[in-house]
């Protein structure tokens, strides 16, 4: 959890309402830097300048940027839930996965936290791994909002293999629209839409609902 520095109890209305705004402006800041560059070689000091902030008042907010990393997937997880859950089911067809995943390739544009950010969380330490996994289930229950095979991949007892199926869909998803965003009129990352597309109509055609 992230710190809460100074303690909640002590803050009138305003200063908690500052405490909230400068502590978006770094999740901000951290966000873009992550998303640009990468997070192993993102330091402190570069999210404190991003934020406009002095190094030490970043420091009364946030301990490394691995709290600043788990607050911003707190902040993203619903949105992206809520996103993901637009997805036409139970049966789409291969021109409406197209349209979806150039909607959702929006939605990618603006938040700028790709799973691929997300999925440092697994290599930092075991303490994140429960976070990761609240998050991984969020996403694929959203998917499953109209389409049971992703909601029945989301729960704890789910047949290894649809899970499996049903994250690598999820990834193959995130990693075509950083790739589309990244070269918006190259060949090759209109052809990575077409074929999520052609990959999200085949695994729920042929999964029972």
């Amino acid at each position: 959890m992230a710190s809460e520095t100074p303690s909640v109890k002590y803050l009138t209305p305003l200063r908690l309402a500052q405490r909230d705004l400068t502590r978006s402006r770094i999740r901000d800041a951290a966000r873009d830097l992550f998303y640009e560059h990468h997070y192993d070689t993102t330091t402190m000091d570069q999210i404190a300048a991003a934020a406009g902030l002095r190094r030490s008042t970043l420091y009364l907010h946030y301990k490394d940027k691995a709290e600043i990393l788990d607050d911003i997937i707190a902040d993203y997880t619903p949105k992206a839930r809520v996103r993901l859950a637009t997805l036409p089911g139970p049966k789409p067809t291969y021109l409406q996965l197209q349209r979806w995943i150039a909607e959702f390739t929006k939605f990618i544009a603006k938040e700028r936290v790709p799973l691929s950010i997300i999925l440092e969380l697994r290599r930092m330490s075991k303490a994140h791994l429960a976070a990761l996994t609240n998050l991984t289930n969020a996403l694929l229950d959203g998917l499953g909002e109209n389409n049971p095979p992703f909601r029945k991949a989301a729960k704890p007892d789910a047949d290894p293999a649809l899970r499996a199926r049903a994250l690598l869909l999820l990834q193959e998803l995130t990693y075509s629209c950083e790739l589309y965003l990244d070269e918006a009129n190259h060949v090759l990352a209109k052809a990575v839409i077409r074929v999520t597309a052609e990959d999200f109509h085949t695994f729920l055609s042929k999964q029972k609902g």
